[in-house]
């Protein structure tokens, strides 16, 4: 497995991988880099103290001829040395260059986007190189696993692979046990009024995530005289702009910027709504971890969202950068309580029946021994050496 960068959705999908893979029927190695996010190096340790093998290249995210160089020549050398069956990559350019390295040694590749990266509004130069790129990769990538319908018709219409190249499966997480605090324990706890409405967002503080939005729609709400409070977890490149922008608007008193905060669960247990007016998304972990905890998301309709949303069923749907309908919602919220609450368990049985950490782990297990299969086969008939078990 080669992942850049290793945050966000990505590592919480390697960390569900390295959690449900049989180390007995599965030699799994990890090549990831810490260069976007350096405290990843301690998972890297506690990974290596498991027993899993886990190698740093260091990849940065724009295209960098001469890293990108470095960073090829040490994944192809672990690709050559290893003889992996299967090499899938995450991400653009762990995923470009695991890719090549895997097909020059024989592996079978699968790749992983996450995010696609074009169709996010980069600019027409940056789309179009890196559309060609991902063309090019696509000669390279026996199969493209996408997180939903809407990102496999992307690549279909972009054609990037051949349909029967492409294979949804989409993220997935074990609801488990209902959460240790009940909603009133967490508020005390979190210094929250029992009765306020409470609204979480948590995620990287960067431009997709629309922050800029939320804050201003709670900046609208407030002014037509709603009563709730905004939690927001996570750290990222806008943090001192964010934090710039509560004080600037006056809504200090209404937000809170958490910075990274370790264990979620009792944020996820005090809110009553999860907030997430992202302008592009893949498949979102935190919209799974608020299923899992049965509170309601509400989402920027972007994206193939409506996939994993049934709008005033278990969740919200709202026009992206609508700042408008979003201070809406939020001055509503008041009159919710019940139909959140009865929201928030359609969302937890919904992600028990259709996206369990088990089923997709499952299924891209089944696709490795499936590929597998098929080299060993290709090099029996052409008479070469067979390789790892992965």
């Amino acid at each position: 497995i080669a992942v850049e960068p290793l945050v966000g959705g990505a590592l919480h999908h390697v960390q569900c991988l390295l959690d449900h893979t049989d180390a007995e029927e599965f030699d799994l190695h990890l090549a990831a880099s810490a260069e976007r996010d350096p405290s990843v190096r301690q998972r890297f340790r506690a990974w290596r103290k498991a027993g899993r093998r886990v190698h740093e290249v260091p990849m940065v995210r724009r295209i960098a001829p001469h890293r990108d160089a470095v960073a090829f020549e040490r994944l192809l050398a672990l690709c050559r040395g290893e003889r992996f069956d299967v090499v899938h990559t995450h991400c653009a350019k762990a995923g470009f260059l695991g890719r090549l390295a895997g097909r020059l040694t024989g592996a079978a590749t699968v790749h992983t986007p996450h995010v696609l990266p074009f169709g996010r509004g980069g600019g027409v130069a940056a789309e179009a190189v890196y559309l060609g790129l991902e063309r090019l990769a696509g000669r390279w990538t026996d199969r493209l696993v996408l997180l939903s319908r809407y990102q496999q018709n992307l690549v279909l219409c972009h054609r990037l692979v051949p349909y029967e190249r492409t294979v949804v499966i989409p993220n997935g997480i074990e609801p488990g046990a209902p959460g240790r605090l009940t909603k009133a324990q967490a508020r005390r706890q979190l210094g929250l009024a029992r009765n306020e409405r409470v609204v979480l967002a948590a995620g990287r503080l960067c431009e997709q995530k629309g922050y800029d939005v939320l804050l201003d729609a709670v900046g609208h709400a407030l002014g037509g005289g709603a009563s709730l409070r905004v939690l927001i977890a996570g750290d990222g490149p806008l943090r001192e702009e964010l934090s710039e922008r509560v004080r600037r608007q006056g809504l200090g008193q209404a937000v809170r910027l958490l910075g990274r905060v370790a264990d979620l669960g009792p944020l996820y247990a005090a809110c009553d709504l999860v907030a997430m007016p992202s302008r592009f998304e893949g498949m979102p972990y935190t919209m799974l971890q608020a299923q899992a905890a049965a509170r309601p998301v509400a989402v920027s309709l972007v994206s193939g969202m409506e996939e994993f949303v049934g709008h005033g069923r278990d969740g919200f749907l709202l026009a992206p950068a609508a700042v408008e309908a979003w201070a809406r919602l939020l001055v509503e919220l008041a009159g919710m309580r019940g139909l959140l609450r009865e929201m928030g368990r359609r969302a937890r049985s919904r992600l028990k029946t259709r996206w369990p950490a088990s089923r997709c782990v499952g299924e891209l297990h089944g696709l490795y021994r499936l590929l597998a299969e098929a080299k060993r086969e290709e090099r029996s008939r052409e008479g070469l050496p067979g390789h790892s078990d992965e």
